[in-house]
């Protein structure tokens, strides 16, 4: 319970549906002690109404007219909360703590500026950090992941921003999630842009799908899209899945009416009697929280490329045959505990009341090591965050090719 003589504030920028759903979840999760809003940066990659939608769904934002503001208007007079939570992707966060440090430089700075990654940040990344490490905090959401960030700022010399230990806020069991028992109605697979990066990978998962309705034909099978092909999302997508199953379907290698493809919010398909699949998602954690069984897989490799390494020791690693027999699990309690499900206390939310309280006793200032760290925003950063959409789309489907010609090369 918040015990400060003042009402703390937070605004959450987001610029792309995944890191809309982070600020959402995150900020709802701090209670009505809290003054909260949202804000989304009008970026090429910003998110559609359906995925705003998704984001938003059962948070406080809910049905919410989501505040647009531009990047060349978010500065103090407009941000002017106690915290600034950044929410976006690594370029907008680099270019707006840049622009709010330097306007503050060796001065007084009336909010603390915060920063985040959405979902699985395992294993830590040097790119990732250095677009977030001139924050006064960074937030991780695993015991993992703070020992990852932890040794990353101790190789760096100069400032180095607090590590607080949250839970993903869209988990919502206390401890240890409950294994339901049950048959398995329906197969949920999340599809992710990233991973798998080979085409001839991304198709052999729809063909398993496919061999898993054959096998199955009580069983719902499910694509669950974070965005159609051609729509917007937080990473480029060389091939996407509902572009190759229309390809399969026109040459007689799948039955069309096999394989739903879904968008919209997880949580609507996530329901008692389903299992999901995965590479990697965050899904994942989502499933588990539910009690649902899941299978991570391996097929394409278990290692750092795949971002599915958090997923060793976990119990619930397969094969795409295995996801054929239905042979989904639930994980053991040594990983959960270390991995996302440990107990969420009130350690997370006090050491943000102490940020809202030093922003409000003029308590916070912008060091001379912050501002050393400070550089000149990259060029293919203001081409992703400022560029027409239109011309971006053309830049993003050069890039599209380019990955899915590298990875054929292989």
């Amino acid at each position: 319970m918040n015990t400060l003589s003042f009402r703390p504030s937070i605004v959450a920028i987001a610029d792309s549906d995944s890191y809309l759903k982070l600020a959402c979840t995150t900020l709802s999760a701090l209670g009505p002690e809290w003054d909260c809003r949202v804000v989304l940066v009008r970026t090429p990659i910003a998110p559609t109404t359906e995925q705003v939608a998704a984001a938003t769904f059962g948070t406080s934002f809910e049905n919410q007219n989501i505040e647009v503001m531009t990047r060349a208007a978010l500065n103090f007079d407009s941000l002017h909360e106690h915290i600034i939570f950044a929410a976006a992707t690594g370029p907008v966060v680099s270019e707006l703590f840049t622009k709010l440090l330097r306007s503050k430089a060796n001065a007084v700075r009336p909010a603390a500026l915060i920063s985040a990654l959405p979902g699985v940040a395992y294993p830590a990344t040097t790119k990732g950090w250095g677009y977030r490490r001139s924050a006064d905090a960074f937030i991780v959401h695993s015991h993992a992941e703070a020992r990852e960030f932890s040794f990353l700022a101790e190789q760096e010399s100069g400032h180095r921003p607090d590590i607080l230990v949250s839970k993903l806020p869209f988990l919502k069991t206390a401890g240890f999630p409950i294994s339901l028992q049950g048959p398995i109605t329906t197969v949920v697979f999340a599809a992710q842009a990233k991973v798998p990066v080979e085409i001839n990978e991304r198709t052999s998962i729809l063909l398993a799908l496919d061999r898993i309705k054959c096998l199955n034909p009580q069983v719902r099978v499910i694509v669950k899209l974070r965005a159609r092909a051609g729509e917007p999302q937080t990473h480029a997508e060389a091939h996407p899945f509902d572009t190759l199953w229309a390809s399969l379907v026109a040459e007689g290698k799948v039955g069309q009416g096999h394989v739903e493809f879904l968008t919209g919010a997880m949580d609507k398909v996530l329901v008692p009697g389903s299992a999901l699949l995965t590479v990697s998602s965050t899904a994942a954690l989502e499933a588990v929280d539910r009690g649902l069984p899941v299978l991570v897989l391996t097929d394409f490799g278990l290692n750092d490329q795949m971002l599915n390494s958090v997923f060793r020791g976990s119990g619930l690693l397969g094969t795409l045959d295995d996801a054929s027999l239905l042979r989904f699990s639930f994980p053991n309690r040594a990983w959960l505990r270390e991995n996302y499900f440990h107990r969420r206390g009130t350690e997370f939310v006090s050491a943000l009341n102490h940020y809202a309280q030093r922003a409000q006793d003029n308590a916070l200032t912008t060091t001379n090591e912050q501002l050393s760290m400070l550089r000149e925003v990259a060029l293919r950063q203001r081409i992703r965050t400022s560029l027409p959409r239109p011309a971006l789309q053309v830049l993003l489907r050069i890039r599209r090719w380019w990955v899915g010609a590298r990875g054929t090369s292989r």
